[in-house]
């Protein structure tokens, strides 16, 4: 296997990982570890991870994939996806929660990482609700006794894992909460939070208005991509957090706006070898 470079090698060696194992169907440990120089401990870590959220199957001397790369949704491939990044937007987001707060948490796994960091204070006593159209954001918190949850049910997107269609509209009538958090395919400066899937943008508007603050969720990869249609412009926008890489002058502008900008500081993935 040739040597990665050393910008490669800073990049979330999980979903790296992930990609060279459907590719070859079997890889072994010593391999990975020279591939990304790191030690195989670092490496065993990774396929942990990989192990438990059933994408791979640990075996004598390496790991090989569990299923042919098309019977795995889209979602469970991105969950690896610069890792490093979502973990600490989503802590930076969640300080953002109060006791008492009524949540609209959404679909991705930037989203999901927020869910995850909910401290176990505010789960246990804050006094919380929980509104997601996410099952797996739902799985998360689902023994959260002290938690309200409500869940807007609808046509099941299995490569999203989100509910869909007009139950889910349906479902947002009526309801109020004090901060949403959404994630996005793409941002900039003029056209906003921005996707492909033109039939939830409309679904994202409705979600907007039922909430006092909007927060976007999004590591700075996304920043510039252009995708087809505009969800939200940033005026309708209340925060952004993102990660340290956001370019600066970006950042400014969006301050300027009146958007809350949040940069989570990013531990470099060398430093957890």
């Amino acid at each position: 296997m040739p040597r990665r470079s050393a910008a490669d090698s800073k990049k979330d060696r999980t979903g790296q990982i992930l990609q060279e194992v459907l590719r070859s169907t079997f890889v072994s440990t010593t391999d990975l570890a020279r591939q990304f120089g790191v030690s195989t401990v670092a490496i065993r870590r990774n396929l942990a991870e990989l192990e438990q959220a059933d994408l791979v199957k640990r075996v004598h001397g390496g790991v090989q994939a569990v299923a042919r790369p098309g019977q795995i949704a889209q979602y469970n491939a991105r969950l690896f996806e610069g890792i490093t990044a979502k973990r600490a937007i989503g802590q930076a987001a969640a300080r953002l929660i109060r006791p008492g707060d009524t949540l609209l948490l959404d679909s991705g796994t930037t989203v999901l990482e927020v869910a995850r960091a909910i401290p176990a204070s505010l789960l246990e006593n804050g006094n919380l609700t929980v509104v997601t159209r996410s099952l797996v954001i739902a799985g998360e918190l689902r023994l959260q006794r002290q938690v309200r949850l409500i869940v807007l049910g609808g046509i099941y997107v299995h490569d999203l894992d989100d509910f869909v269609g007009a139950q889910v509209e349906y479902g947002l009538q009526g309801l109020h909460v004090n901060t949403c958090f959404i994630g996005t395919d793409g941002f900039s400066v003029e056209r906003g939070i921005t996707t492909d899937n033109v039939l939830e943008a409309q679904l994202y508007r409705l979600i907007a208005r039922v909430a006092d603050q909007v927060v976007v969720v999004a590591d700075s990869s996304k920043i510039g991509n252009q995708k087809l249609q505009t969800i939200l412009p940033f005026e309708e926008i209340h925060a952004l957090v993102t990660d340290t890489s956001a370019p600066t002058d970006f950042v400014q502008t969006l301050r300027d706006k009146g958007v809350n900008v949040v940069l989570a500081p990013t531990p470099d993935p060398e430093t957890c070898r």
